[in-house]
């Protein structure tokens, strides 16, 4: 029940339901409160999960009438029951699709964009230190991974990377789509400011959910280019621009924390 409920959310994503509901702080308050950080902690979804989703039905339902009194109760059936098995679908194929790409060999979506925002950050003249955690669950302004306690000296910054191959309907192809949450806490753990970045992709796409499966590699790619355009903007809309980077004396290498929750 909890996976589906963390699918449903990654989909009400999609669908541009997400909300948050923190008022918005003026642009300098905003840079002046994210660029003076220098020591940050990158907490990041530790396992890769990449839904597949449909919306149920077909196009074809418009057509229903040609085909007689018959052929629009059908329709009309099939319509129906696609739309309330479509959770059902949304998990089974998510839980497939995820398994097919790992035992495919292929690196971890989640663990590749945090270290490349991790180098991007650094170059801004930070401080950096990954940590992998559980997929953090719940809305934007509540972004905590369950058993995380923060590094001393260290502000937090919480990564939510999600990753879909969607279908309006069951008889529509499937195309990529990333979003990137992020939610930046202060050494007391306080927010900072927080910002959310979509990307809707029109390639790679797919004639039906078997060829997701068939071509793996293909469909990742798709998902890891769609996050490597998403990379800077996510960062500029975190910390801007780098006209004057935080000055750090003395820039340690990579830090890769683990994660053990209570």
């Amino acid at each position: 029940m909890k996976a589906l409920v963390s699918l449903l959310a990654a989909a009400a994503l999609l669908a541009g339901c997400a909300t948050n509901t923190m008022p918005e702080p003026a642009p300098e308050v905003r840079r002046d409160a994210t660029r003076s950080v220098t020591k940050i902690e990158l907490v990041y979804n530790e396992h890769d999960q990449l839904t597949v989703m449909d919306g149920g039905g077909s196009a074809i339902i418009g057509w229903a009438g040609v085909f007689g009194p018959v052929g629009t109760l059908v329709a009309i059936g099939v319509e129906v029951g696609t739309r309330v098995t479509k959770a059902s679908r949304l998990e089974r194929r998510t839980r497939e699709f995820t398994a097919a790409v790992k035992n495919s060999g292929a690196a971890s979506l989640n663990r590749q964009f945090a270290e490349q925002l991790a180098a991007r950050l650094r170059t801004g003249g930070r401080e950096v230190k990954l940590t992998p955690a559980p997929r953090v669950d719940g809305e934007l302004a509540q972004l905590q991974a369950a058993g995380f306690q923060s590094t001393p000296g260290y502000s937090t910054l919480v990564v939510r990377v999600t990753t879909i191959y969607s279908a309006p309907d069951m008889t529509s192809s499937f195309k990529p789509f990333v979003a990137i949450e992020q939610s930046l806490k202060d050494e007391q753990q306080a927010v900072l400011y927080q910002t959310t970045h979509t990307s809707d992709l029109e390639e790679p796409t797919f004639l039906a959910y078997d060829g997701l499966l068939q071509d793996t590699a293909k469909a990742e790619d798709g998902l890891r280019q769609g996050l490597s355009r998403i990379l800077q903007p996510a960062y500029a809309g975190m910390f801007g621009g780098d006209e004057s980077p935080p000055r750090l004396a003395h820039a340690k290498t990579a830090q890769t924390a683990g994660f053990a929750p209570k």
